[in-house]
Formats: structure tokens, sequence, C-alpha cells
């Protein structure tokens, strides 16, 4: 049975350098959302949806700039051992940062894979380098990425949004560190 505490316990928090990951990631993802969003209001062809766009680019590249390194001292400096509570409750936090992980690599990937089939090149803001074409200009191959990145971009809101809620239930409800953990 799980104990609802009415004080924290001693915290054991990620580390200072993961917590800038999960942050920092979260904001460039919020940024691609903000930016993607706007677009739409926007009219096509005018600079401010062109800038929208090279926003969204923008910050989904660098998700997966950060994403890389993040993975990369997760695997090698682990994370705290989870909060005491059920099996199950672990077994669904586990699943969730699975997921999450799989947004935060598959989403910029598919963007990427969606603009270079469209026939684009993601280029260097002010320096005007053009990364390369990772596969051929294909109109119905960018039709597909780009349908596959706007279902899955709209799924996680609802997926972004779960993992927020459990967090603040964790905090507020069951008055547990989860939530601390992360906070610096």
């Amino acid at each position: 049975m799980y104990v609802i505490s009415s004080k924290p316990s001693a915290t054991v928090r990620y580390s200072g350098l993961a917590v800038f990951f999960h942050w920092a990631v979260f904001l460039l993802i919020a940024t691609a959302y903000a930016a993607i969003e706007l677009k739409g209001f926007t009219a096509k062809g005018s600079a401010a949806r062109a800038l929208s766009m090279s926003v969204h680019e923008w910050a989904g590249a660098l998700v997966i700039v950060l994403a890389v390194p993040r993975l990369l001292w997760r695997l090698l400096g682990g994370a705290p051992a989870p909060v005491p509570g059920p099996h199950w409750m672990h077994l669904l936090g586990g699943a969730m940062h699975l997921v999450l992980y799989l947004f935060i690599f598959m989403q910029p990937v598919l963007g990427l894979l969606a603009l270079n089939a469209g026939g684009h090149l993601m280029t260097l803001p002010g320096l005007g380098i053009e990364l390369p074409s990772l596969v051929a200009q294909n109109a119905d191959l960018k039709d597909t990425l780009k349908e596959i990145h706007e279902t899955l971009g709209t799924a996680f809101y609802t997926v972004i949004g779960l993992h927020a809620v459990a967090a603040l239930f964790h905090h507020y409800m069951l008055g547990d560190d989860t939530l601390r953990r992360m906070w610096r």
C-alpha cells in the first residue's frame, strides 16, 4: 500500500546536468510547438511565416543536438532511484519516459527527413552553411513523412500533458519528492 506523506523526505535529486538537459529540451520543444502554431496565423509566403517555420525547424534541430548527450548522460550516469510507491506506478513512469525519449528523437528526425524529401536543406542561420540532405527529393515520401510528423506532434500534446499532470499529481496529491528531484 502506498502511504501519502505530509512532509518531503530527504530528496535525492537529478544531477545539475540532467536538470539542464530536461529543461532545455522542454523549452526547445515548447518553442517548436509555439512556432508551428503561430505559423498558422501568418499569410502564406510572408516573412513572418518563413520566420515561424525557421524557428520551428531550428528548435527541432537543437532538440536532437541536446537529446544525444542527454541520453548518454542518462545511460552512463543513471537516474536517482524512484520514490517509494507501487510497482505499477514505476512501470508507468518508465513507459512514459521511454515514449518521451522516442518522441524527442523521432520528431526532429522525421521533420528533417520531410524537409529534405521536399527538396529543402537546413541552413545554419547567419553562416549560410547547408546541412547535407539525408534523403533524395520525393514528393510522396515528403507527404508521408510530414503526415507522420504532424500526427505524432499532435499526439504528443497529450503525452507531454500526461507527463506534467503525473509530476503535479506526485507533488500535490501524493506529497512525494518526484517533482522536487527535477528542480535545482
